[in-house]
C-alpha cells in the first residue's frame, strides 16, 4: 500500500499546533498494559500460538512514513502480537528485517523540525527524506530492487499487493513488485505459493489483505480500476482455504475507511479555497475549484477530496503556465484540475461501496471458517471523532502529524497506531477463542518522531 516516494507539503495548509511524542521502539518481548489486564492470568484458550504467520500487505509489513525500514518493521503489528503471544506459549517470530547497516530500507520520510504554526511556509522545510539504505540494484525502468531475504519467514506482508495479485505469475520478478521480489528466490513464485511454502508448522495466522484493491483506485483519483467483486471473492476464498487447512485458527482483519485518513482529510477544499483567496486576491471571490470528472468538467462540491501527495500540483492552482495553459489552472473550465488529482464524490461513493462489499466477503469467509474477524473501523472510527480516543491518559486522533496514529504519509500507522490496532486484534482473538492474551500498553510506542 505504499503510495509515496516523497511527500511534499505546500503552504496551502498548516494552521494546527504540532505535538511530537517520542517513546520506546518495539521489541519482541511482551509489553502488558497494566490498566487492561488487572490480575487475569494470560491463557491461550482454544488457540495455539506456537508458530504464528502473518499474511498481508504494507500494514502487515510495518510500512510507515512512505517507506519500509528496520524500525517500522520492528513496530509492525504482527511483531507486536507475537510478543504478546509469548505470554501464552507463542514462539519466536521471524521477520525479513533489514540489517542494522541497511536500516533505512527503502527510504522514508522524517520530521526534521517543528513547524511554526503561524508560518505555513515552514512546513515545507519541516519534512525531509531519508535515503534508501538497502538498494542492491536498479532496473532499466528505474525501479529499485532491495536486498534479498529468501530465508524462512513468518511476516509475509508485501507492500502494494492486492487480493487480485495473489495468483499472478511473475509478480515476484524484477518487473513486478520489488517488495515481493526481495522475498522470493524464483521470480515465477506467486504470492499464494509463497504463503503456502511458509505455512509449514504454522498453528495460527493473521490475514490483513484487501486494502490495496480499494486504495489504489482512491489515490489515483479513480484512474486505476477497483478490483472486481468476483475476482476479490475468488482469490480471497482461495487464500483463506489455504490458511485454515487442517483446522488452523486465526484472525482476518477488514479494510479500514480510506477517505477518513489524513491523506484525504487534511487538505479540505474549503481551506484550500480560503488560502487561494488570500494568496491570489481575485477581483471576484473564488468559490470552488474546477475539476475534470468522468461526467465532465464542473465546480467542486461536497464530497470531493484532495490528496496530500498532490500538494505540489495544487500549488500550481491559478497559474496559466500549467495544464492546458488556457485559463487559470484549476479555476477555469478550459483548464481544470485533471481527474487523477481529485477523488470526486461519485468516485468516493464507488470506493465506499466496494469496501463494503469486500468487507462483507471477508467477514462471511471468516465466519464460515470459524476464525476471528476484526473491523478496523471500530478503533480508527474512534480516533476520527472530534474527541479522539483517550487511552492511559493519552489522546489519539486522526489529525495529520500531531494526532499520533497516522505516520507522515497520511495513510499508514505510527508505532502507537500499530499498537492500538494490535490491541483490537487481541480483543477479537480473546473473544473468539476464550483466551486472555494481555493487551499492549500503547503509551510505550512513539507517535511522530522528530529527527535531525
Amino acid at each position: 500500500m505504499n503510495t509515496f516516494t516523497m511527500l511534499r507539503l505546500n503552504p496551502l495548509y498548516w494552521r494546527l499546533p504540532l505535538m511530537v511524542m517520542v517513546c520506546l521502539s518495539a521489541c519482541q518481548n511482551n509489553d502488558i498494559d497494566p490498566n487492561a489486564t488487572g490480575n487475569v492470568t494470560p491463557t491461550k484458550g482454544s488457540a495455539d500460538f506456537t508458530k504464528y504467520v502473518a499474511v498481508g500487505n504494507s500494514l502487515t509489513a510495518g510500512y510507515a512514513d512512505a517507506g519500509l525500514y528496520r524500525d517500522s518493521q520492528l513496530n509492525s503489528y504482527p511483531n507486536l502480537l507475537a510478543g504478546q503471544f509469548k505470554t501464552v506459549g507463542g514462539g519466536n517470530f521471524v521477520q525479513p528485517l533489514f540489517t542494522d547497516a541497511q536500516a533505512a530500507g527503502s527510504g522514508y520520510l522524517k520530521l526534521i523540525r517543528v513547524p511554526d504554526p503561524a508560518n505555513p511556509v515552514s512546513l515545507l522545510t519541516s519534512i525531509g527524506q531519508v535515503a534508501p539504505g538497502a538498494v542492491r540494484s536498479t532496473t532499466s525502468t528505474g525501479s529499485q530492487l532491495l536486498t534479498k531475504f529468501t530465508d524462512a519467514n513468518q511476516n509475509l506482508g508485501v507492500p502494494n499487493i492486492k487480493v487480485a495479485d495473489i495468483l499472478t505469475v511473475g509478480y515476484g520478478s524484477s518487473a513486478g513488485n520489488p517488495y515481493f521480489e526481495r522475498l522470493v528466490a524464483e521470480p515465477a513464485t506467486t504470492y499464494f505459493d509463497y504463503v503456502s511454502n511458509n505455512l509449514t508448522g504454522a498453528t495460527f495466522f493473521s490475514c490483513w489483505l484487501g486494502n490495496n484493491d480499494a486504495l489504489i483506485f482512491a489515490i489515483t483519483g479513480g484512474v486505476v480500476p477497483l478490483t472486481s467483486s468476483t475476482l476479490f471473492t475468488t482469490n480471497f476464498t482461495t487464500m483463506l482455504n489455504k490458511l485454515t487447512e487442517s483446522g488452523r485458527k486465526g484472525v482476518v482483519i477488514g479494510i479500514p475507511s480510506i477517505t477518513s485518513t489524513p491523506y484525504f482529510a487534511t487538505l479540505a477544499i474549503p481551506l484550500v479555497v480560503l488560502q487561494l483567496n488570500i494568496l491570489l486576491k481575485p477581483a471576484a471571490p473564488i468559490t470552488g475549484l474546477v475539476i475534470q470528472t468522468a461526467k465532465g468538467v464542473r465546480l467542486t462540491q461536497n464530497g470531493d477530496l484532495l490528496m496530500l501527495s498532490n500538494t505540489t500540483e495544487y500549488a500550481n492552482i491559478g497559474s496559466t503556465t500549467v495544464g492546458t495553459k488556457n485559463g487559470p489552472y484549476g479555476l477555469s473550465t478550459t483548464n481544470p484540475l485533471p481527474t487523477q488529482y481529485v477523488l470526486d464524490a461519485d468516485e468516493v461513493a464507488q470506493l465506499n461501496t466496494a469496501i463494503s462489499q469486500f468487507n462483507q466477503t471477508m467477514k462471511s469467509q471468516a465466519d464460515s471458517k470459524g476464525v476471528a474477524f476484526v473491523d478496523p473501523n471500530i478503533i480508527l472510527g474512534q480516533v476520527s471523532t472530534g474527541n479522539g480516543l483517550v487511552k492511559n491518559g493519552i489522546t489519539y486522533t486522526s489529525t495529520f502529524i500531531q494526532g499520533g496514529v497516522f505516520s507522515l504519509d497520511g495513510i499508514h500507522l505510527t508505532p502507537a497506531g500499530y499498537s492500538l490496532m494490535a490491541n483490537e486484534i487481541i480483543k477479537a482473538i480473546n473473544t473468539k477463542y476464550s483466551a486472555t492474551i494481555p493487551e499492549l500498553n500503547s503509551a510505550n510506542y512513539r507517535r511522530v518522531l522528530l529527527q535531525q
